[in-house]
C-alpha cells in the first residue's frame, strides 16, 4: 500500500486497473500468479509495474492464442460453408437440369408438328423455371422469326398479337446473340421502354410489367439457329441467379431434345413418302399404261360411225387381250392397296430398303415384304 501510494495518481489508477484486470484472470483460468525470478523484490511502483504488466501478459498469451484459433477456425468455417452452398446450389442446379431432361423426352411420345414440339418444350421450362409467360419463335424460309405460341404459366392463353419478331430494332439483344454461333441463351433484366432507360419493346402488346427476359437459342448441329424459347418474368433480374453451366445445359438439352424429335419426325415422314412414292409409281405406270391400251382399242371401235363397222371391230378385238389389260391394271391396284396395308404395318414393324443414291426408304412393296397379303 505504501508503494501504491507513493505512486503517482495516475500510475496508482492505472496500476488498480491492471491488478483489478489480473485477479479477475487469474480467477476465470483457475491460476495463481507465477514471476520470472521468484526471488524477485519490489522496491517502488517502478519495480511493481513492470511486475503486474508481465502477470498479465502470460495471462494474455493462452487468450491470444485461444483468439487466433477461433478466428482461424470461423475462417475456415465462413469457407466451408461457402463450398457447401457452391455445392448445394451445383446439385440442386444438376438435379433441376436431369428433371427438365426427363420432362422434355417424356413429352414426346407421338408424331407433332413443329409448333407443337416448340411449344410442349417451353411448357417444361416455364413450369420448372418458374417464369410468368412464354413465347416460341420458329424460322420459316425467308429467315423471318414467327411467334408460333404464347401462354402464360397458369394457362390463360396468351394471345400472339404481333406474328413476326421486330429485328430492325438497332443492338437487340437476342438478335446480336442469334447472330453470334457461340451464344446459346441470352439475358435481359430491364425490359422497361426505352424512354424510361429500358433495353427492349418485347411485350409492349400484352400490357404487362415483364422485366426479365430468358430467351433460349435452339440451334442445329451446324449451329445455325432454328428455334427460340422466349421466358419473361414480373421480376427485375429474375433469372440471374441461375448458374450460367445451367442455362448453358438447358439450351443444349432443349435444342438436343427439339432437334431429335423434328428430325425424327422428318425422317420418319421422308422414308415413308419414299417408300409409297417408290411402289406407287411402279404401280401407277402399270395401271396407267394397261389403261391406255384398252383405250385404244375402244377408241378405234367408237371412233367408226356405222354401227356395222363397229361390229366387225369388235369381232376383230382380242377379248383375251383385253382381259389380260384390265387384270394387269387390276393387279397394280392391288399392289397399290398392298402398299398402303403395309405402310399402316409399318408403324410396329418397320422394313428399311435402299433407295437411288444412297437414300433409305420403307420397303411397302407387298411383292417382297408380305405385310399386305390381306
Amino acid at each position: 500500500m505504501e508503494i501504491m501510494g507513493a505512486a503517482p495518481p495516475t500510475v496508482r489508477r492505472a496500476m488498480c486497473d491492471l491488478m483489478r484486470s489480473i485477479k479477475d484472470g487469474l480467477t476465470d483460468a483457475g491460476k495463481t500468479p507465477t514471476f520470472i525470478d521468484a526471488r524477485a523484490k519490489v522496491f517502488d511502483w517502478r519495480s511493481l509495474l513492470p511486475m503486474l504488466a508481465d502477470v498479465r501478459l502470460k495471462l494474455d498469451q493462452p487468450i491470444t492464442a485461444r483468439l487466433r484459433r477461433r478466428g482461424k477456425a470461423k475462417q475456415a468455417l465462413a469457407h466451408m460453408e461457402q463450398q457447401f452452398s457452391t455445392l448445394r446450389r451445383s446439385h440442386e442446379e444438376q438435379s433441376l437440369t436431369m428433371q427438365i431432361l426427363y420432362a422434355l423426352i417424356n413429352v414426346g411420345g407421338e408424331f407433332q408438328t413443329s409448333e407443337e414440339v416448340l411449344e410442349q418444350s417451353a411448357e417444361v421450362l416455364i413450369e420448372f423455371l418458374e417464369a410468368d409467360l412464354f413465347v416460341c419463335r420458329l424460322r420459316d424460309a425467308s429467315g423471318e422469326w414467327i411467334n408460333v405460341a404464347a401462354n402464360t404459366l397458369h394457362g390463360t392463353s396468351t394471345p400472339i398479337l404481333v406474328r413476326a419478331m421486330e429485328e430492325s430494332i438497332p443492338g437487340h439483344p437476342v438478335m446480336q446473340a442469334v447472330a453470334e454461333k457461340q451464344w446459346s441463351y441470352v439475358l435481359s433484366n430491364n425490359l422497361r421502354s426505352s424512354e424510361r432507360g429500358g433495353e427492349s419493346y418485347d411485350c409492349v402488346a400484352y400490357q404487362e410489367g415483364y422485366r426479365s427476359r430468358l430467351a433460349f437459342i435452339l440451334r442445329g448441329h451446324d449451329t445455325k439457329p432454328f428455334g427460340l424459347i422466349m421466358l419473361y418474368s414480373r421480376a427485375e433480374n429474375y433469372f440471374s441467379h441461375y448458374d450460367h453451366s445451367f442455362l448453358s445445359d438447358c439450351s443444349r438439352i432443349v435444342s438436343l431434345t427439339v432437334g431429335s424429335r423434328l428430325e425424327v419426325g422428318r425422317d420418319a415422314l421422308s422414308k415413308a413418302a419414299g417408300g409409297m412414292a417408290h411402289v406407287g409409281n411402279n404401280a401407277l405406270s402399270v395401271i396407267k399404261n394397261c389403261l391406255e391400251l384398252v383405250k385404244e382399242d375402244m377408241d378405234l371401235v367408237v371412233s367408226h360411225a356405222s354401227p356395222e363397222d363397229r361390229i366387225k371391230l369388235a369381232n376383230i378385238i382380242d377379248l383375251v387381250r383385253e382381259v389380260e389389260l384390265i387384270g394387269c391394271a387390276l393387279g397394280g391396284v392391288e399392289r397399290l392397296r398392298g402398299a398402303i396395308a403395309n405402310l399402316l404395318s409399318a408403324v410396329d414393324n418397320p422394313r428399311i430398303m435402299h433407295y437411288i443414291r444412297g437414300e433409305e426408304v420403307l420397303d411397302l412393296d407387298p411383292n417382297t415384304c408380305g405385310l399386305g397379303a390381306d
